[in-house]
């Protein structure tokens, strides 16, 4: 689709203007006009487009990538003025074609590498406007790489005696750092092939020199670094000294595949959320969190994690003296795996929800029952996500009703489940009546059959009787039961809403 950007003149509209071409770049054209249509704009309405407040274009402009911002600044004044509002500029992506241009290369054909001109001036314009760095490389590590050590040589420059004008202020305002890894090199046919290759080198060196430059780093992620132990122990020093109170927010994941703790993480003082694999902590970790601001403790075990046999949990004793020196602190366990996995207990946690995130991992008798007996005090989220990859019985003695009623009945805290698996009305009628401080209930209408298949229990009268058994008869009539006993207007989600829930949890915990 084209698309024109008039320039003005003092007599009106010039017959030139910008176009995008079948390659995606803008170039500059001109216009032919015959009088008639020279006559008829006189006559035509243009739209407000323009006049639209700034809260709102910059709004629409941050979910544009570099290029397509670019393009739309060249529209009209207004746009190009909206380019340099705060918040289009709140996360710069860094990929392996940001910023690039395509170079032959006589073994290995066309490629593409860093402009480093064009990023020059990509930084000097936009530089100080950054609120956020994301690095999401696939292939192209050298790109990624130059472009760290060219924002590093910007922010020193931006703080010379003399410093170059254009570099005033460069990083001075990023607030969060975000690296995730391509650390599995198995070939696209295999997609449940894993083959673990871990940065390191250069490319670590030249992100732990990036991170020695943002002074006010609130956020920071490194995802799949897979280290060796001597990488690992030093991955944060830089970050320890110059973020040591104010770094917020951090996410440690699968910094290493064997046990090597992270002892870094419990020099944060003023660390309010810490999301690591649970082989990267021990009763060190521990004992140093305990006297910390934190207050959400995320043990992240993903598809590359080791799995939960070759993983040690922190002692009984460790945990006793966490909670008794840090008792505002909230424990969440979650697995995110494409093969049945199982998640690591800690025993005596203060776990606060426990949630899957793999489409073979089932319910297991043995590892619920183990939720309830250890966390019953202090779970208040318990759920599966995604939809199931495994078939599920329909007899009522074959399937999970009765264990996640056991749940509802022994964790009193809960307020969020997510239910993928087979179950019928009158479970989840028994389940609304039963957890008295239920919130939140997420339960895919596939998986739900309309049954009224419990024996009567002795403790049930006849009028509550006659009520279950009616009320189960139809979704229509449990769904009427299930929004009256929680108290907004409650329905079953169709597959494609369920696997949009995983936000909502997310913010829950």
């Amino acid at each position: 689709m084209a698309a024109f950007a008039l320039s003005h003149s003092k007599d009106g509209m010039q017959k030139a203007g910008w176009k995008m071409d079948q390659n995606e770049e803008a170039c500059y054209i001109d216009i032919d006009e015959d009088e008639t249509t020279a006559d008829a704009d006189d006559n035509r309405t243009y739209s407000d487009w323009c006049n639209l407040p700034d809260l709102i274009l910059e709004q629409i402009f941050s979910y544009l990538d570099v290029k397509e911002r670019y393009y739309a600044s060249l529209v009209c004044t207004q746009w190009y003025r909206c380019l340099y509002l705060p918040m289009v500029w709140h996360n710069f992506l860094v990929d392996d074609r940001t910023l690039t241009r395509p170079k032959y290369n006589y073994y290995s054909g066309w490629q593409y590498c860093l402009d480093h001109m064009r990023t020059q001036n990509c930084i000097a314009r936009i530089g100080k406007y950054l609120r956020g760095l994301e690095f999401r490389p696939e292939h192209s590590f050298n790109n990624i790489y130059q472009f760290m050590s060219m924002m590093s040589w910007s922010i020193d420059k931006s703080l010379d005696p003399k410093p170059i004008a254009e570099l005033i202020g460069v990083g001075s305002r990023i607030r969060s750092l975000v690296y995730i890894f391509p650390c599995n090199m198995s070939h696209r046919t295999d997609p449940e092939g894993i083959k673990l290759f871990g940065t390191g080198g250069q490319l670590l060196q030249g992100l732990k020199h990036l991170l020695s430059r943002l002074k006010n780093l609130r956020t920071l992620k490194l995802i799949d670094f897979v280290l060796n132990r001597f990488e690992a122990n030093h991955l944060l020093d830089e970050v320890l000294e110059t973020c040591c109170n104010k770094m917020r927010v951090l996410n440690l994941v699968n910094v290493t595949t064997g046990h090597c703790p992270i002892m870094h993480v419990g020099l944060f003082f003023n660390l309010q959320i810490l999301t690591i694999s649970p082989q990267n902590i021990d009763d060190d970790v521990l004992l140093l969190l305990a006297d910390t601001q934190l207050r959400h403790l995320h043990l992240l075990q993903n598809c590359y994690t080791s799995p939960c046999e070759y993983i040690f949990p922190c002692t009984v004793k460790a945990w006793r003296l966490l909670k008794r020196d840090n008792p505002l602190l909230r424990v969440h366990l979650r697995l995110e795996s494409v093969k049945d996995g199982e998640i690591v207990f800690q025993p005596e946690a203060p776990v606060s929800s426990v949630v899957y995130r793999s489409t073979k991992t089932r319910i297991k008798t043995c590892v619920l029952m183990r939720i309830v007996d250890q966390y019953k005090n202090t779970l208040s989220t318990y759920g599966h996500e995604m939809l199931p990859r495994y078939h599920t019985p329909k007899p009522f003695i074959n399937r999970t009703d009765s264990l996640i009623l056991l749940l509802c009945r022994q964790c009193f805290n809960l307020t969020t489940l997510l239910i993928r698996e087979k179950i019928s009305t009158c479970t989840l009628l028994l389940i609304a009546r039963t957890a008295s401080n239920l919130r939140r209930l997420y339960v895919r209408r596939f998986c739900v059959v309309k049954r009224f298949d419990w024996p009567r229990h002795p403790e049930w009268s006849d009028e509550f009787y006659e009520w279950l058994r009616a009320s189960s008869r139809s979704y229509e009539s449990t769904e009427i039961e299930v929004s009256q006993i929680l108290g907004y207007k409650w329905h079953l989600l169709n597959d494609a809403d369920y696997m949009k829930i995983e936000a909502e949890v997310r913010t829950e915990c």
